[in-house]
């Protein structure tokens, strides 16, 4: 899972996408995979168990290329977002007045979202979903995530969000900052 990370510029903007850190690592990898792998088709020792390190380079190259932004931008009033592959790139931009609200709200996987009383266990786990409400009442989410993962940051980005471009916030509940740890969590 490619955790996202928001920043705020000097110029007023804010950008709220996938870290570089994700792309340096993925590069790191890619290369020693990539190295491995023309080694052994140099020593000509090619055979069928090479295939899962070209598996693993050609996903370590996916992630090296991989790109999603979130571009927010006050004084032109506009909200862009940006994703793809290299230099399959798609883009999307709107005015921030087609957006009625920011909204945090959470789920556990696997449950109905009516119900309130689902408890996240085994690979159903607490998801914590950032999105913007539109006017249309249509929904672009930002970022879908374990709600422990999160730890409270997928909160703290949209509020400063939902700040920074004067627009409102909606959570559907507070976060939660202490996590029930069971016996089967150990």
């Amino acid at each position: 899972m490619l955790r996202m990370r928001f920043r705020k510029f000097a110029d007023g903007t804010a950008r709220y996408g996938v870290s570089g850190w994700y792309r340096w690592v993925y590069g790191l990898f890619c290369l020693l995979i990539g190295t491995g792998f023309f080694t052994v088709l140099r020593d000509g020792t090619f055979s069928g168990a090479a295939l899962i390190p070209v598996v693993l380079f050609l996903i370590s190259l996916l992630g090296l290329g991989y790109r999603e932004r979130w571009i927010f931008d006050p004084q032109q009033g506009r909200i862009s977002y940006g994703i793809g592959i290299f230099f399959l790139f798609r883009r999307a931009s709107f005015p921030v007045e087609s957006v009625r609200r920011i909204e945090i709200t959470h789920f556990v996987r696997g449950r109905s979202p009516l119900d309130t009383e689902a408890r996240p266990r085994g690979r159903n786990k607490a998801m914590v979903v950032c999105s913007l409400r539109m006017q249309d009442d249509s929904t672009r989410d930002i970022e879908i995530l374990a709600e422990h993962t999160s730890a409270g940051r997928t909160e703290t980005a949209a509020q400063a969000i939902a700040a920074l471009m004067d627009l409102p916030y909606h959570a559907d509940r507070e976060p939660d900052v202490a996590r029930t740890v069971s016996v089967r969590d150990l």
